[in-house]
């Protein structure tokens, strides 16, 4: 009796255990969406080391190395995509995201870019020159998301498998 309720105490245990992770697991995706607060940060340009004029850009999402970037002011989202090492595999290249901020009064304005459509034609309008203070947001394919999903649904059967066997054992069947 003593030794089923010790295991009874363990399987709780368990089971608290692996709800908090997932419950901390969901709460960490659901705050790792992107916030979009622009804010006037003083000065737009800057001089680099070689007396050429600098602007500050943010590159987010599928890309190798997304961040903060110092380019220089004629850049030009392709070339931003390279710096920052290129899209991920599962990056949605079709439909990316450039986020201008129009002034202190003015707002943001939100233009999608077909970067996929660029690539196949070469057509350099659909590479548009970056600003101060651009954000460029590159999404995850819907395949990216599927797959994510299965990966949940497979952790969390294994979980109910183990839980099903351990409470069977436990009842001693």
């Amino acid at each position: 009796m003593i030794g089923k309720r010790r295991n009874l105490r363990f399987f709780g245990i368990f089971v608290l255990v692996m709800f908090f992770s997932l419950s901390a697991l969901a709460q960490q995706r659901s705050s790792s969406s992107p916030r979009l607060q622009f804010q006037n940060r003083g000065a737009q340009y800057y001089i680099g080391a070689e007396d050429e004029l600098l602007i500050k850009v943010n590159i987010w999402g599928f890309v190798k190395l997304p961040g903060q970037y110092l380019v220089p002011s004629d850049t030009d989202l392709i070339s931003l995509i390279s710096y920052a090492g290129g899209p991920l595999e599962q990056a949605r290249i079709n439909k990316v995201k450039l986020i201008r901020t129009m002034g202190t009064n003015s707002g943001e304005r939100v233009i999608e870019v077909n970067v996929k459509k660029f690539l196949e034609t070469g057509d350099m309008s659909l590479n548009p020159q970056l600003m101060p203070n651009d954000t460029i947001i590159v999404h995850a394919t819907t395949y990216h998301w599927v797959l994510k999903g299965l990966d949940f649904v497979a952790k969390l059967g294994s979980i109910t498998y183990f839980a099903y066997f351990a409470i069977r054992m436990f009842e001693g069947r």
